[in-house]
């Protein structure tokens, strides 16, 4: 079987080189328009074959998932294409533009009984694995809040706005850890460059079990952000992604109560214990996605991001975008189908 990869620009280069050091040159297809980039894959990977559309490539029988790296406008209709021409897809986050089209290709993958994922890179990344394996496992207990924040000084997209362009990756980390949904987001922004266009965004989160989560993304900041902290019962754990050598700590550090009859009598005492570092080994997250989609593809299996998780965020994505439209009013979040767990 061959892969088929749509997009041949900044990121779909990369997902080129790990395809094909994946399945090999000669089992990859790149699909794309452009002359220029045609060659350049060419010339990086000789082995592999070339096309200049997606009609294309879903005429070669020997083509049995496509990979989709363009624009989120396309997504919609080059998804719906692949899957009813009987092929499994995994498509670059978000999965489309709209819940009522996230909604349609995720019935559209169940119908032709295909697999759906989409790429929410930081999922595979080994850290956002540890944490997920650590809580998961019983490694906190109650859990009472987490903050994200995702900053840095540009990139300013014009056919986005900072929402749609940064908070994909915090609430599909977010929804993963947590292993659920939220119920409203209520968000506040500034437009500061472009009028009517946020750069910067604040969201507040609410889930079904009480937690609450603050989710920060902006484009206009000092330095380069990229921290999560979780706050329970049992602790607290940090997670710095731009810590080279320590990038996830747990701190075993919280408020005790004894319990008294006498509201009055009530006394807090603080924990203070030690901070652990776990050893995490590095690997590229892009590498373990297409591995992860490879292993859905041949084993028929569900990916940990398939379409409904994909759609659950484009949900919350769109309730957070109508929430700062509408002053800032929490929103709620309407994904339109069955409530699920996330899958682990």
């Amino acid at each position: 079987m061959k892969f088929a990869l749509v997009g041949n620009g900044y990121w779909g280069s990369k997902l080129l080189r790990n395809l094909v050091a994946l399945v090999g040159g000669e089992r990859v297809v790149v699909a794309e328009p452009s002359d220029a980039r045609r060659a350049a894959a060419v010339a990086s990977h000789p082995a592999i074959g070339t096309s200049r559309s997606l009609d294309e490539v879903l005429d070669d029988p020997d083509v049995g998932a496509v990979v989709l790296a363009t624009p989120v406008t396309t997504h919609a209709e080059l998804t719906e294409a692949a899957l009813t021409a009987g092929r499994d897809v995994l498509v670059e986050k978000p999965l489309t533009a709209s819940v009522a089209t996230s909604r349609r290709l995720v019935a559209v993958a169940e119908a032709h009984g295909r697999v759906l994922m989409v790429g929410h890179t930081f999922l595979f990344s080994p850290r956002v694995q540890w944490i997920a394996s650590y809580l998961h496992g019983g490694g906190a207990d109650q859990i009472h809040y987490l903050t994200s924040s995702r900053l840095n000084l540009g990139i300013h997209r014009s056919d986005v706005n900072v929402i749609w362009d940064l908070a994909p990756h915090d609430f599909s980390v977010v929804f993963h850890l947590l292993g659920e949904f939220p119920v409203t987001i209520a968000t506040s922004t500034r437009a500061i460059v472009h009028p009517g266009h946020p750069d910067t965004a604040f969201m507040n989160l609410t889930f079904p079990s009480g937690v609450i989560a603050e989710v920060a993304v902006s484009w206009l900041a000092p330095r380069k952000v990229r921290t999560l902290t979780l706050v329970a019962d049992s602790g607290m754990l940090v997670y710095d992604d731009v810590d080279p050598e320590e990038p996830v700590k747990i701190h075993d550090r919280g408020v005790v109560i004894d319990d008294s009859a006498d509201f009055g009598l009530h006394q807090l005492t603080y924990r203070y214990g030690d901070t652990r570092s776990p050893h995490i080994p590095v690997e590229e997250p892009l590498a373990r996605q297409l591995a992860h989609f490879e292993s859905a593809v041949r084993r028929r299996t569900t990916p940990i991001s398939d379409g409904r998780f994909g759609h659950q965020v484009v949900a919350a994505l769109e309730a957070a975008d109508r929430s700062w439209r509408d002053g800032g009013t929490p929103a709620v979040v309407d994904a339109g189908i069955d409530e699920l767990a996330v899958r682990e």
